[in-house]
């Protein structure tokens, strides 16, 4: 059996690259603090002095008034965001810097907007995010998810800022939304900060860290498909002077699908433990544990019958599975644990430490589509056995200084970060009866041979950068450079040699200006460059070259005073070369040569606002233009799979504030997708495609009840990549949340 890189023939579950709203309930004494402080019977000079009467400067002064007042302002890189608007980021610079200050294209998804539009994962949440496609392969395989940024494919998301690279696709983190604070999504390369990445950009998952203010909910789930669930996040103080933190976030479900045989059972843990024994020092120690029993998803389906009509015009049932239902499990743990550490010696100097281990296990027994056979109804399949592990161990060094020289004010930061990670793959292939897909019947034995493939892929990346933020006025200027060096293997257990070694080192770099006019109106441009080591095996053993990007970006920002708002434009060209294509001239193996190149042309403008009288919006558009500009086999000139010229979408929420219909709230959003290509040669093209989502919501006092409905009208779509790997996309289902909140 031919393989592909990602560990077996079939692509459809291992992709290679081609190939809460959260109510924070606050004690009675802030609230009553807050409506104090508005009221004109308390007013605050400006030198600070109170105006109101005695007997309410003393009810005042028993009330933590400070603490109200200083939640707006403690907004960080990782904190909890009242909104959809949040203003700063740690993974444009890997420092706590304004989100306008970063010459670079950023969104960040808040757990409120991720809770409001009632994403179930992580592709779901990216569905509103500019130049993202968050569901690349039709969003019905829940425990993984593949993105496209830019019109790059990459699976392999950031955790808290650390890499997660593995070789197997499948062995990708699988994190739950409601574990995530939020999800920063930076275009464009970041090499130059974190190593190897495509250069369409990154999706960074930031994890829910502890929080000084006292937070408790818990939730019950339920909804289509038999969807039934639970989960609770529960945070605040455990010392009382505030110096140890804890959080603790878990979650746990049962669903089917829209697939027959199909069934989603998943747990996660998440606890927390901050301990900051002065306001200089911090620690805080994060882990996670997650199950997933889960089935495997129907995404290898043919374009005949899907795409496109097959026999009589039939259509293929977007319920019809293609396995066996007594051989069909995907079962998947992981496992990790990891610090974050900061220390500031003084205002100029402060150093990090951030690090994490994760483990990973999965058995899987599922089937594959071999091919239509002649009758354009019948497919021949075959059965697939596998048990796989990997061991991601990431570590990143910092060390920040400011100063000025001259007029110039410097913030200063330089690092080493390491990432080692080694994957175990054995498979055991098996034969198995073909399946008509227009009259299904099931029950066919299995025949499993012995182990015929079984390897160990291992990956050691160091880089040493240095950046600098060089402030000028209003004109502030961010340079970087990197030296990677980074070696891959594989190691053929079954045969005791190695197949494959690469090693490899790159310089990148990345330049920027942002000029801040006091309007909020903030232009910027970018160059910078990225890289990815060379994965995968030549027919002749030779070794790969770094996959490289550079790309060239401008923009404006815009982030009006005083306002919770933020909008963007960016223009850009991203050129991508050596990249991998599969070896056709030698099918018997999963070679491949490295002769391609691709360009990626775009224009995206975004917005995003919490508007007051309980309105907020997200808003986005995206042009792009991707192109194969070279290819060994004959791809040059072809339009770039999964690359829509066109992408649009809009989201719009409001909650009542007085009246009847006080605390009540609805909530729509479109999302279009243009017509795009699943494949280099352009033989399988999809449609473009609009979806309208929806929910209303209603709060009262501790208690919040919502139902969100994705795809409210059931528009039947499909996502191919290729003609024998095609998924329908997730049809309408709805789903139902009592929360409440002490």
């Amino acid at each position: 059996m031919a393989r592909q890189s990602a560990g077996r023939a079939r692509p459809s579950l291992h992709r290679t690259t081609h190939t809460t709203r959260h109510t924070r309930a606050f004690p009675l004494s802030m609230i009553a603090t807050a409506c104090l402080l508005a009221s004109p019977a308390y007013a605050q000079t400006s030198a600070g002095t109170s105006t109101g009467t005695d007997s309410s400067a003393a009810t005042a002064a028993t009330l933590p008034a400070v603490r109200i007042l200083g939640m707006r302002e403690a907004e960080t890189a990782t904190s909890p965001v009242d909104g959809y608007v949040a203003t700063r980021t740690a993974t444009g610079t890997k420092t706590d810097t304004p989100l306008v200050d970063v010459p670079q294209s950023i969104s960040v998804i808040t757990a409120d907007q991720i809770d409001a539009q009632g994403a179930q994962t992580v592709g779901q949440a990216l569905r509103y995010t500019p130049g993202v496609i968050g569901e690349q392969y039709g969003g019905l395989n829940t425990t993984i998810d593949y993105y496209v940024v830019r019109g790059f494919p990459n699976q392999f998301p950031f955790v808290d800022g650390l890499s997660t690279q593995t070789y197997f696709t499948l062995l990708a983190p699988a994190v739950d939304p409601y574990a995530l604070e939020r999800i920063d999504v930076m275009r464009g390369p970041t090499s130059v900060l974190y190593g190897q990445n495509i250069p369409g950009g990154m999706i960074n998952l930031v994890t829910k860290r502890p929080t000084e203010t006292p937070l408790h909910e818990v939730s019950f789930d339920v909804g289509s498909h038999g969807t039934v669930g639970g989960r609770f996040d529960l945070s605040g103080p455990l010392t009382k002077d505030g110096t140890v933190l804890y959080r603790v976030t878990g979650e746990a479900g049962t669903a089917g699908s829209q697939v027959d045989y199909q069934t989603d059972k998943r747990f996660f843990l998440a606890p927390a433990l901050t301990w900051k024994p002065s306001a200089d020092t911090s620690f805080t120690l994060l882990s996670h544990f997650s199950y997933r029993n889960s089935s495997d998803p129907t995404d290898d389906l043919p374009a005949v019958g899907t795409l496109v009509p097959g026999p009589n015009g039939a259509r293929i049932g977007t319920n019809v599975f293609d396995g066996e239902p007594n051989f069909n499990e995907i079962r998947r743990s992981e496992a990790s644990i990891g610090y974050e550490f900061s220390h500031r010696f003084n205002e100029a100097f402060t150093v990090r430490q951030n690090l994490r281990y994760t483990h990973v296990n999965l058995n899987e027994d599922v089937m594959g589509n071999a091919g239509l056979e002649d009758d354009q109804q019948t497919i021949d399949r075959y059965a697939f056995n596998a048990r796989a592990s990997s061991d991601v161990f990431s570590l990143d060094n910092q060390a920040q200084f400011k100063f000025d020289t001259g007029v110039l004010s410097h913030t200063a930061l330089v690092g080493v970060d390491y990432v080692h990670s080694i994957d175990r793959w054995a498979e055991n292939d098996g034969t198995v009866d073909p399946l008509n897909l227009y009259s299904p019947v099931y029950g066919s034995p299995v025949q499993l041979g012995g182990v015929d493939y079984s390897v160990e892929h291992h990956l050691d990346q160091v880089g040493l950068y240095a950046q600098d933020q060089i402030r000028f006025g209003k004109l502030v200027a961010t340079f970087g450079v990197r030296q990677d060096w980074a070696s891959t293997d594989e190691y053929d257990r079954l045969a005791g040699a190695t197949d494959q070694d690469n090693d490899a080192k790159r310089f990148t770099y990345r330049a920027g200006l942002v000029y801040q006019f006091d309007s909020g109106v903030a232009p910027y441009v970018n160059y910078a460059t990225s890289f990815q080591p060379g994965l995968g095996v030549t027919y002749d053993g030779s070794a790969l070259k770094p996959t490289t990007g550079q790309s060239f970006e401008v923009g404006v920002k815009y982030q009006p005073p005083g306002q919770k708002s933020f909008a963007m434009v960016s223009l850009y060209n991203i050129l991508q070369k050596n990249v991998t294509e599969a070896d056709v001239d030698h099918p018997e193996g999963s070679y491949v040569v490295q002769t391609g190149a691709q360009r990626v042309k775009g224009i995206e403008v975004s917005g995003v606002a919490d508007l007051g009288a309980g309105l907020s919006l997200t808003a986005a558009y995206t042009y792009m233009n991707g192109t194969i500009a070279s290819s060994d086999q004959g791809y040059a000139g072809n339009q770039a799979p999964n690359v829509p010229h066109n992408m649009a979408s809009a989201w719009l929420d409001k909650t009542f504030q007085r009246g009847w219909w006080r605390g009540f709230g609805v909530g729509a959003g479109v999302r279009y997708i243009g017509p795009q290509y699943g494949d280099q040669s352009n033989d399988v093209k999809m449609a473009s495609v609009t979806l309208v989502d929806a929910a209303i919501h209603y709060d009262i006092e501790r208690w919040r009840f919502a139902v969100n409905a994705q795809n409210l009208f059931d528009r039947v779509y499909v996502n191919c990549q290729g003609t024998n790997y095609c998924a329908y996309g997730v049809r309408r289902s709805v789903i139902g949340r009592a929360t409440y909140q002490w």
